[in-house]
């Protein structure tokens, strides 16, 4: 008993010296562990800027690094709540799950991204596992590595990071929307990760730990769906909500319950103009968690539409067509999320559901998607280039087929009356007027299918091999009419209603300005873009100021 009572007034003692000398001597409160801070570099996709050719910085892409603050203590407050440091740090893991190397396709399916891993190393993780199937027929692999390492408390913090770019044909699976329930394609690669989770977590044994779990766009959305399904059964992984850190970076919305919960961050840039219409709230889409906006919507665009005023008369439309006059009529300027919002409630009232696109646009544009996926990063743009290229490419070849088919005589002796009689040109005229009918898109689309031609004749008319295989050919070919014609019920209502609003000599208000803009809206989603506004976010650390103890002396 008196040693008892010798060793409490001992320990009283030592509290009321260290208490008194906490008065005289402000000490900070940095949390339970004392963790310095260590700088890390880290790997990010940059884009190379193209003013003339904005496209071109999505596909002239480079490896590069930067460094970052990190320290073990950031997981020392609860997960819930506003946490820049941790924030900051991990969007920098997120971009190092990029494997942004052209052709940095892992070799076997436990392979770890070295970028990753080597990330990973300076913050002291290590024991990784890589589950990393890529499959070329349903497109619906996702690639995880999990590590972890033990913190000053004795917690374990297990780190899950899944692959965010070079998906390949992955990707396919933002497209596998469904017509029910959280978004499938996503779903299923959730369900990938949890499975993964499980294992690790079981394969070792942890008696006590903590989550950090990070991911951008598609990555985002996964593991958005990824966190719910966790906290839904968090209980039975013996975790308090607290101990799970979660953040997105530019996450789709794929859940179709508004969850709200408070330890997932979904953060987000107000000007990544397409992650909020992707799959939109007006199709009943959600993220989980807490929205974080990191920067406000500011960006403006200028709204334009398509002046036909000449195209709708044969005799005028040739002296467009020999001027090569421009055709664009600038509306004003709009701030670029409000245009977004308009554009998504306009395309769903005419008929772009979540249940139209399952059944109608889905196929055709996974398709073309796929064979622009199974290509290497750098050839990636020769594809979709070949497309438009008027010069050596499919629209070149249209535009010549038709021109040609438009001389041959048996349209009118001249060729203003030609024209008035080109079935092609009068089904594009009531298209552009909104007045098309489901036969006028389809006789359309018939003669499109003609003028691309054949494979070989591009390398008779230019003399060059295409830039696509002539498997590539036969997907593009078979696809594009239909995804044009899936596409013409909200193509035809916009021709209508820019008729209505602005006059019968305009068209096209919404389709073009979205067109015209695209540059401009995928701003907001380029990942080297965000890091500096979340490294602006983090408060500088104030001075201290020593406290001089109160002796009662003046």
């Amino acid at each position: 008993m008196m040693k008892n009572l010798s060793k409490k007034f001992l320990t009283l003692s030592v509290s009321l010296v260290v208490g008194m000398a906490m008065i005289a001597i402000p000490i900070r409160d940095v949390g339970a562990a004392e963790s310095e801070k260590i700088t890390a570099t880290y790997p990010y996709y940059a884009f190379i800027e193209d003013s003339e050719n904005p496209w071109s910085s999505v596909y002239d892409a480079l490896d590069a690094t930067d460094t970052i603050e990190y320290s073990d203590a950031y997981f020392d407050p609860a997960s819930p709540g506003d946490h820049p440091e941790l924030r900051a740090v991990s969007y920098a893991l997120a971009l190092a799950g990029y494997e942004n190397q052209a052709d940095g396709y892992p070799s076997t399916t436990t392979d770890v991204n070295p970028k990753l891993t080597n990330f990973l190393d300076q913050l002291g993780f290590s024991d990784y596992q890589s589950w990393d199937e890529r499959s070329e027929e349903d497109g619906h692999s996702f690639g995880t590595t999990i590590g972890h390492k033990t913190l000053s408390s004795g917690q374990e913090l297990i780190v899950v990071a899944p692959r965010n770019y070079n998906y390949m044909t992955e990707w396919l699976s933002n497209f596998n929307v469904g017509t029910s329930g959280d978004h499938a394609g996503f779903s299923e690669s959730a369900d990938l990760m949890v499975d993964r989770f499980n294992q690790y977590v079981l394969d070792h044994d942890f008696a006590d730990y903590k989550v950090w779990v990070v991911g951008y766009s598609r990555g985002g959305a996964v593991v958005d769906l990824f966190a719910k399904k966790i906290n839904a059964n968090i209980d039975d992984y013996e975790m308090a909500p607290d101990d799970f850190y979660v953040y997105t970076f530019g996450a789709p919305r794929a859940s179709v319950t508004e969850t709200g919960y408070s330890n997932i961050h979904d953060v987000k840039d107000g000007n990544d103009l397409l992650l909020g219409y992707v799959f939109p709230e007006i199709w009943g889409f959600y993220n989980t968690g807490v929205y974080e906006e990191i920067h406000p919507a500011d960006l403006n665009i200028t709204t334009e539409m398509v002046d036909i005023s000449d195209l709708a008369d044969s005799s005028r439309a040739m002296n467009l067509l020999s001027s090569n006059e421009g055709i664009v009529e600038k509306v004003g300027m709009m701030n670029g999320r409000d245009f977004m919002d308009a554009w998504m409630e306009f395309v769903t009232d005419n008929g772009l559901t979540r249940e139209y696109f399952d059944s109608q646009v889905k196929a055709p544009l996974s398709a073309i998607m796929k064979a622009y996926q199974l290509r290497t990063l750098d050839k990636q743009s020769e594809f979709l280039n070949f497309i438009k290229d008027t010069d050596k490419g499919m629209a070149g070849m249209v535009a010549a087929n038709a021109f040609t088919d438009l001389m041959t005589g048996g349209y009118g002796t001249t060729l203003e009356e030609a024209l008035a009689n080109f079935p092609p040109y009068l089904d594009l005229v009531k298209i552009l007027k909104g007045t098309a009918t489901e036969a006028d898109v389809d006789e359309f689309l018939s003669y499109l299918v003609t003028y691309i031609g054949n494979y070989g004749d591009y390398t008779n008319a230019y003399g060059v091999e295409p830039a696509v295989t002539e498997d590539e050919f036969t997907i593009i070919k078979e696809n594009l009419p239909k995804l044009v014609k899936a596409l013409s019920p909200i193509i035809v209502a916009d021709a209508k209603y820019t008729q209505d609003t602005f006059g019968e000599n305009y068209s096209l208000y919404y389709t073009y300005s979205l067109v015209s803009n695209a540059g401009k809206l995928v701003t907001g989603h380029i990942p080297e873009s965000i890091m500096p506004i979340l490294k602006s976010l983090i408060p500088e650390e104030e001075p201290v100021t020593p406290m001089v103890p109160n002796t009662g002396r003046r």
